[in-house]
């Protein structure tokens, strides 16, 4: 523990923050333990966790973090425990490093590739409320948030229809063993081998698709191998994926559970879907932070963090601020520009942020339309940590609506 900065918190509290990892903690106790330090003047925490590390809290320290790639760095990994893999491509590189890897994503994700996506994700949407509207109930995690993002990443890199089961069962996988480093590699292979197989297939047979641009250009002056083939493919997969259901998961429940909130998107939904998307993302942040280590001897609200330190940006912590976010704890669709933290902040801010706005757009707008009476069924609904990082997500979300017979979308 760092001596002062923990004096005026209670004893449970700080045994609380020692112990504190993804793996060890509950989501609902995590927040708890933030809004203690809060209220109690530690803005910067201590994890005994993974060789110890420090926790940035406030949302002003969490921003000026995340901004200072010098200072807090991004290698080698942005989770832990470390395991043994290359680095996520410029998910877990530096400037300059990360500037050429980084324009790979902002490639697949523009204004016009969003835009040529939407009707896509719309009959998508639209084909699993099919199934489940005659039957006035539905799970919307299971049969609707779990499957829409991994449809459409798929969709937009050009993995084929037949493939995509495969490929996102083999992803979840891997990316659920984080604590468990063997099975992590066990699993990552079975999961190379078939993304992987994809980037051969287009090496040998070109396609109109984005994988196939990939086989055909170099970063730091050289082509790509297979180890970046798998980088690139995880990290579409992995944030495009886990991190959109969970979010979508959120904005649902939030937009159901009070017929007062679902009324005012009816009544202007232009306006007020996006404004509830955001206020969704702010509350509920699929990712609750992210690791970064220090480069040198820093000071972080008057806390020594000493050089090779890993620094935790707590997103999760910063997005409930009440300096920044008045009744921080509260849904609120009145709150005006909501400058929340759950994309990142400065040059790793989330690349795929716009495609997952419109993914998130359009099933509540589907949703609002053919289902106005869906109500949730669980006064609560449960988020959990899955086991490989700080992901948090809802596991299930029950909802019952009036049945509608024979309607088709």
């Amino acid at each position: 523990m760092t001596d002062g900065n923990f004096g005026k918190l209670g004893k449970d509290v700080v045994e609380g923050f020692s112990r504190y990892s993804c793996y060890t903690t509950e989501p609902d106790r995590a927040m708890e333990l933030f809004e203690a330090a809060r209220k109690g003047g530690c803005p910067v925490a201590h994890s005994d966790e993974f060789d110890g590390y420090f926790m940035l809290l406030g949302y002003d320290d969490v921003k000026k973090g995340m901004a200072d790639t010098g200072l807090f760095s991004s290698t080698p990994q942005v989770l832990r425990p470390l395991v043994p893999k290359p680095p996520v491509p410029g998910l877990e590189m530096d400037p300059p490093q990360h500037k050429e890897w980084r324009q790979l994503f902002n490639t697949a994700v523009t204004p016009t590739s969003v835009g040529a996506m939407e009707p896509g994700v719309r009959a998508d949407v639209d084909a699993r409320i099919d199934n489940f509207i005659a039957r006035g109930s539905a799970d919307l995690v299971t049969e609707l948030a779990d499957t829409i993002p991994a449809d459409t990443i798929c969709r937009l890199v050009g993995v084929k229809d037949e493939n995509v089961v495969e490929i996102r069962e083999k992803a979840m996988a891997f990316m659920a063993a984080g604590a468990d480093p063997d099975e992590f590699m066990r699993l990552l292979g079975e999961f190379a081998e078939v993304a992987i197989g994809e980037m051969h297939n287009r090496e040998a047979e070109p396609q109109d698709d984005y994988l196939t641009y990939l086989t055909t250009i170099q970063v730091e002056g050289r082509d790509l191998g297979d180890d970046d083939y798998l980088g690139l493919v995880t990290s579409f997969l992995g944030a495009g994926h886990h991190s959109t259901t969970s979010a979508m998961s959120s904005l649902i429940y939030e937009v159901f559970r009070d017929p007062e909130v679902r009324d005012q998107l009816l009544a202007d939904p232009e306006t007020m879907i996006p404004v509830a998307i955001e206020e969704a993302l702010r509350l509920h942040p699929p990712f609750y932070g992210f690791f970064r280590r220090a480069t040198e001897d820093a000071e972080v609200a008057g806390v020594g963090i000493p050089e090779g330190s890993d620094v935790y940006m707590g997103w999760a912590s910063a997005n409930r601020d009440p300096e920044v976010f008045p009744e921080p704890t509260e849904f609120r669709l009145d709150r005006g520009r909501n400058r929340h933290l759950t994309f990142g902040f400065g040059v790793h801010t989330c690349p795929g942020a716009a495609l997952a706005r419109m993914e998130l757009r359009v099933v509540v707008e589907q949703l609002l339309k053919r289902l106005p009476d869906l109500e949730i069924a669980v006064e609560e609904p449960k988020y959990v940590f899955q086991s490989g990082g700080d992901y948090a997500h809802i596991v299930t979300l029950p909802v019952t609506f009036e049945p509608r017979v024979g309607e088709q979308a």
